[in-house]
């Protein structure tokens, strides 16, 4: 049996097991889609730079050949 906490509209309290019981459906999707926008964000955020990483040492290369081209 659940009863309700008081002063908490989505709260209840497990009768046997004493435990708090968030019933508040919405708001945990609403947190569960947060969560997962900011961890694709992340990984996008995390590949990008990757690709920057990449393209420096490609720039750093190029550099260097051409140096070594106008030495000779």
């Amino acid at each position: 049996m659940r009863v309700p906490v008081q002063d908490h509209n989505n709260l209840y309290r497990d009768s046997s097991s004493r435990a708090i019981v968030n019933t508040d459906t919405t708001g945990y999707e609403a947190y569960v889609s947060n969560r997962d926008k900011l961890l694709s964000d992340k990984q996008r955020i995390d590949n990008l730079e990757s690709k920057v990483e990449e393209i420096k040492g490609d720039l750093t290369d190029i550099k260097n050949l051409l140096v070594q081209l106008v030495d000779k």
